[in-house]
């Protein structure tokens, strides 16, 4: 059996999984002021074999480039990569497209756009300013930085790392490109031993996949999200490892309960289609969360456009014109 060290860095945990003097660390962590002087202090001079980051989001690969620094290979999913090099600009270009299909009214659509130029800004400062900025939210010490990096090695499907027993297994659904890690302490096991889910499962949150992109088109996030969450629904792992919050046993309760959620906001997407014979992303938006889709407006678009993506995969909803009928 494997040995877990956790990592508890501001928000986000990182692991340490070890056996013998074998070493893979699962995630890189974030790069706040002091993160690095934490995760060096935890190695106790330890030097891993392997980095698996789960995902291209800053507070999960945000050390990618310090690890590979210090002499240690990033794994990475090849379809995550176009995050960890960089490449947001196209990213926000294709948002501000997405945006002018989705009915917004002029005004609306002209407060999104001016939102994702300031992200657009916020993403250079980020990438390429020196110090760290402020902290705004409380979950880290001082704001985020994400030095770009190329990792050392990419993944387009599963990987067996150097530990026996433990895989990076391909999950897509949080990103294009997203990891899972598992562990199975037999070959012949039916299921895992243990999950390192990253942010595919969180205890005590249902995650709301974002609009993204990949290769260009939009990418069917939620859809995604679900097959990875209905494949360990018939294998449940035993004990869950997730990128935040508490480690937790009961991985079969928390499975269910994401997939009922979708389950019940698809129903009542669909009956909302129903009535409304015809509608664009925004109006139905506008009618399902009328009092916070300004103040939420990401969160909520995300949320429909994620439903109705389940909806069409389904047969029981379809696109023409940017108008959507069940």
């Amino acid at each position: 059996m494997v040995s877990v060290e956790r990592v508890a860095l501001g928000y986000n945990n990182v692991y340490f999984v070890s056996q013998g003097s074998e070493l893979v660390v699962i995630d890189t962590g974030p790069d706040y002021r002091g993160a690095r002087e934490s995760l060096a202090s935890a190695l106790r001079g330890r030097t891993p074999a392997l980095v698996v980051a789960t995902h291209g989001h800053l507070d999960h690969a945000g050390l990618g480039a310090w690890w590979q620094t210090q002499g240690v290979p990033v794994l990475l999913g090849e379809a995550d990569l176009p995050q960890a090099e960089g490449h947001s600009d196209a990213d926000i270009d294709l948002l501000e497209e997405f945006i002018a299909t989705i009915g917004a009214p002029p005004s609306v659509e002209a407060e999104a756009v001016a939102g994702l130029e300031q992200r657009r800004e916020w993403t250079r400062r980020m990438r390429h300013e020196a110090k760290w900025p402020e902290a705004k939210d409380g979950r880290w010490p001082t704001g985020l930085r994400y030095e770009c990096f190329t990792p050392k090695q990419l993944t387009p499907g599963d990987r067996e790392l150097p530990i026996p027993g433990l895989k990076a297994v391909t999950s897509p659904g949080h990103t294009p490109g997203n990891l899972v890690v598992e562990y199975s302490n037999s070959s012949r096991a039916e299921r895992a031993e243990l999950l390192f889910s990253g942010d595919q499962l969180l205890p005590e949150i249902t995650p709301t996949p974002a609009i993204q992109f990949q290769n260009g088109r939009r990418f069917p996030s939620l859809p995604r999200f679900v097959d990875s969450l209905r494949r360990w629904e018939t294998s449940c792992p035993k004990f869950c490892y997730p990128g935040h919050g508490e480690p937790f046993s009961n991985v079969a309760e928390v499975i269910a309960a994401n997939l009922a959620q979708v389950d019940q906001r698809s129903q009542r997407l669909r009956e909302e289609l129903r009535d409304m014979g015809s509608a664009t992303v925004y109006e139905v938006a506008e009618r399902m969360y009328p009092r916070a889709l300004r103040r939420r407006f990401w969160q909520i678009v995300s949320t429909v456009q994620g439903h109705l993506d389940v909806l069409a995969e389904a047969g029981e909803a379809s696109e023409g014109g940017g108008r959507w009928r069940s």
